[in-house]
């Protein structure tokens, strides 16, 4: 009886596990990635202005194909 209950009980904390992890990976490792090294407002702003253009273009280019 107590192996089944502490299966039970388990699973939740299992499932809050893996979906603490997912938060981690979205929400905090982008920030400590980004906070790793300074980079001043220029070079940030070059650097996001080139993802978008490079985004922009694979954008195009996956349209041209479906054609």
């Amino acid at each position: 009886m107590a192996e089944a209950e502490t299966k039970e009980t388990r699973e939740p904390f299992e499932k809050k596990v893996r979906k603490l992890r997912k938060d981690f990976q979205k929400n905090v490792q982008p920030v400590l990635r980004r906070h790793n090294y300074y980079l001043s407002k220029g070079e940030r702003r070059r650097i996001k202005r080139k993802k978008a253009i490079k985004r922009i273009q694979r954008r195009e280019r996956r349209m041209i194909r479906a054609r």
